[in-house]
């Protein structure tokens, strides 16, 4: 027969769980169904652990921990769900749940009485384990006692040898001492010259330093000369600019009066033409032939129609109109060939001016973008320049620090030997096992407590038989 031993973990105490008490399957089933039923009206986890003992001796078989955050069906269904459990318990689960075993009260009391016996008798067990340590430890605390006297006597040796030894040293600390200040004395006086080498650095970089502001200052003066130049020249070109612009619109204003006196010149020569028309049609009205017509006519009622200027020009010689015509065109053309020559030749000035005052301007620009480059030159070498200057004398210092202190360090270690050999104490290589020891003793303590508290025995099965160890040693002590 198996009984069922339930432990507080977290949040158990909100189920309805008796705790390190021996209970059987049947009952510790009804009290996990009812624990998962609060759980289904509470909704808080809650993780409980349990025990295995036999009834008979007490003896612990197997435990566990269940975790009640979702819906469990019973007790029996985690036994046989946990791949851990022995398989006689696992049987002996099944049989209890198919009523094929009947669970009594009055043999869970006879075993509870079991259990305390063996208990008990593990208690007294394990005292004499314990008693029989001491007597085992005493002795090994006698025989470290003989090694220590032992040691003592070997350190007072030693101490007698070192004071005689200190005392040859002391003779030779004088000397030592002399040539210390000697060496402190020679190191100072290097301090002082890496000193005034530095000073002397420093002059030199001040004097590097205005070498490169005067040059970076006319540097820029040949900058502000240049952007100077430069404004004059644009100012020069945009004169010029509205010199051409000027001369381009007196130009424009020569045409225009060329072309207003062309006018002139051929509306008085259609002037001429027409007076001259005008002449030849008179002339032809006077003639005899048509006087004499208008003399016969007998009636000066019948009225003659005038002749239209259409019907003149028709009348007009052929030969006289072609040389009228001929004159015009030839006038024409001599006007616009003198137009087209005086105006390609103002276009192609004009662009000869564009073209002349874009590369000035080109040459203007490429030369301000030189000088810019220079300057821009002249400050990164500058800079460079002195942050090399700057990081030499950094090391320079850095190495005259160094120096000095490594001095200062070889001449003090060799004075905390000398008080260390002097102040040396043997107690306290007596106690570096009983140190170690207790420290071993701690860290396995701790151990032990982390793999029962976390029950790390569930996951690695290994440390199963460690965290069994500490939960029969805790119920021995609250018993006792």
């Amino acid at each position: 027969m198996y009984l069922i031993i339930y432990k507080k973990k977290l949040n158990a105490e909100k189920g309805r769980f008796e705790f390190d008490s021996p209970q059987t399957f049947a009952k510790a089933n009804e009290m996990l169904i009812e624990s998962v039923s609060r759980y289904k009206q509470t909704g808080l986890s809650m993780k409980v652990g349990y025990k295995i003992i036999e009834a008979q001796s007490g003896e612990s078989i197997f435990n566990s921990t269940i975790s009640i955050d979702k819906d469990i069906s019973s007790l029996y269904e985690i036994i046989r769900q946990n791949s851990n459990t022995p398989k006689t318990v696992t049987e002996y689960a099944i049989k209890v749940e198919n009523r094929e075993i009947i669970e009594t009260e009055n043999e869970f009391s006879f075993n509870n009485n079991v259990e305390e016996k063996a208990k008990l008798e593990q208690l007294r067990a394990e005292k004499n384990n314990i008693q029989q340590q001491l007597k085992k430890d005493e002795k090994e605390r006698q025989q470290r006692e003989l090694e220590h006297q032992k040691k003592m006597k070997e350190i007072q040796d030693e101490k007698e040898a070192l004071e005689k030894s200190i005392a040859l040293k002391e003779k030779e600390d004088a000397v030592k001492e002399s040539q210390r200040i000697e060496a402190v004395r020679l190191l100072e006086e290097e301090k002082i010259k890496a000193h005034q080498r530095m000073e002397e650095k420093k002059e030199l970089d001040r004097k590097k330093k205005e070498d490169h502001e005067k040059r970076l200052k006319q540097v820029e003066e040949d900058a502000k000369k240049a952007e100077i130049d430069l404004a004059n020249t644009e100012v020069e070109f945009e004169k010029q600019e509205l010199e051409r612009k000027k001369e381009l619109q007196a130009l424009e204003e020569k045409k225009l009066e060329s072309t207003r006196k062309a006018n002139v010149l051929k509306a008085e020569k259609d002037k001429d033409d027409l007076e001259h028309q005008k002449e030849l049609l008179s002339f032809t009205s006077s003639d005899p032939e048509i006087a004499v017509a208008n003399e016969v006519l007998p009636s000066p009622s019948i009225v003659v129609p005038k002749l239209t200027l259409k019907e003149r020009l028709q009348e007009l010689d052929f030969e006289e109109a072609k040389r009228l015509l001929i004159q015009f065109i030839k006038f024409s053309v001599r006007s616009t060939i003198s137009n087209s020559k005086k105006g390609y030749t103002i276009f192609k000035a004009y662009r000869v001016k564009q073209l002349d005052a874009k590369e000035a301007k080109k040459k203007a620009t490429t030369k301000k973008l030189e000088i810019e480059e220079k300057i821009a030159l002249e400050k990164i070498k500058f800079m460079e320049e002195l942050k090399k200057d700057r990081d030499q004398q950094e090391k320079e210092i850095q190495k005259a620090v160094k120096l000095k202190e490594k001095e200062m360090n070889k001449q003090n270690r060799i004075e905390k030997r000398y008080v260390a050999a002097m102040k040396k104490s043997p107690i306290k290589k007596q106690f570096g096992l009983v140190g170690f020891l207790l420290k071993t003793a701690a860290f396995l303590v701790v151990l032990a407590a982390i793999i029962y508290i976390f029950h790390l025995g569930d996951t690695f099965p290994i440390l199963k038989d460690i965290e069994n160890y500490v939960d029969n040693l805790i119920s021995s002590f609250k018993r006792s």
